[in-house]
């Protein structure tokens, strides 16, 4: 077996043979290098997008971050490595950076409705009501039967406890989807606030039915409560949904929720009552 020392040495001798017997051999010794065209970079940068929305599946916003500014260096006009950015800048807490990704976005594409609605949620996320509110709009005006948009436009009308115009918002999203289970619970909500209590029960039986869901359950149950009085039935009900959600025990949880402050009201008195002591002590304590 002949060694690789002697190997390389041979392959070298036959190298500089080359280099100054044979015409040209400059460019034999020295291998071209040829530069990627853009083509190839495109394919590339995709291919990191994948690997970094995989990071971003598994909580590693970091690397994920690093490698998408990487890929926009390959190809800088590509709307879904700008997207995947923005969510592991969001993410990882950096809404600032997020929106000014998204906003790379709408210079590529202006007419992306789901960047609007994208920022508006952020703002959302950070309290910045008007500015979400006006993110929400624009997107509404490039797509007037998007769903999701009119529900956080109505959330956010919620927050601001301007009711009127989020039951308006509402009846536009019910139009489209009339199962839009989510939507006719936050209806009830507002009703209970307004002091329309039998509205608001016709609403969280619906979104109950078609949901099953804890949230309009115990809403239902705290509703009926707080217009007749206790029953074993209503007991039963809110008893099974702090089982299946214990976060709604807690005000805090309420809050975020939408709940308004009648209805956290209710729902103090109700949790007070010797039947409901012991679940609602339980629900906090598996929140703890």
């Amino acid at each position: 077996m002949i060694k690789t020392s002697k190997i390389f040495k041979y392959l070298l001798s036959l190298s500089l043979i080359e280099t100054f017997f044979i015409p040209n051999s400059s460019i034999a010794f020295f291998p071209r290098i040829n530069e990627p065209n853009q083509e190839e970079f495109e394919f590339t940068s995709m291919q990191m997008g994948k690997a970094a929305m995989q990071l971003i599946q598994f909580g590693q916003y970091k690397e994920a971050i690093n490698i998408l500014k990487l890929a926009l260096k390959l190809n800088p006009k590509e709307e879904t490595l700008w997207i995947a950015l923005a969510d592991a800048q969001f993410k990882s807490k950096d809404s600032d950076s997020a929106l000014l990704s998204l906003n790379k976005v709408l210079v590529i594409n202006p007419k992306n409705a789901s960047i609007y609605f994208t920022k508006g949620s952020i703002y959302m996320n950070s309290k910045n009501l008007e500015k979400a509110i006006l993110m929400l709009n624009q997107g509404l005006l490039l797509d007037n039967k998007n769903e999701t948009g009119y529900f956080q436009l109505g959330n956010a009308y919620i927050m601001l406890k301007e009711y009127t115009k989020a039951l308006d918002t509402y009846n536009k999203v019910t139009k489209l989807n009339p199962n839009f289970w989510q939507v006719i619970n936050n209806q009830g909500l507002i009703l209970y606030e307004i002091n329309k209590k039998k509205d608001a029960i016709s609403k969280f039986k619906l979104a109950a039915k078609l949901s099953n869901n804890a949230e309009p359950k115990l809403a239902l149950a705290i509703t009926i409560y707080s217009t007749k009085g206790k029953s074993i039935e209503l007991l039963n009900i809110a008893k099974n949904a702090l089982i299946d959600n214990p976060k709604y025990a807690n005000i805090e949880y309420q809050s975020e929720q939408l709940w308004g402050r009648k209805l956290q009201h209710s729902a103090k008195l109700f949790f007070k009552t010797k039947e409901m002591k012991k679940v609602v002590r339980e629900a906090r304590q598996k929140t703890q």
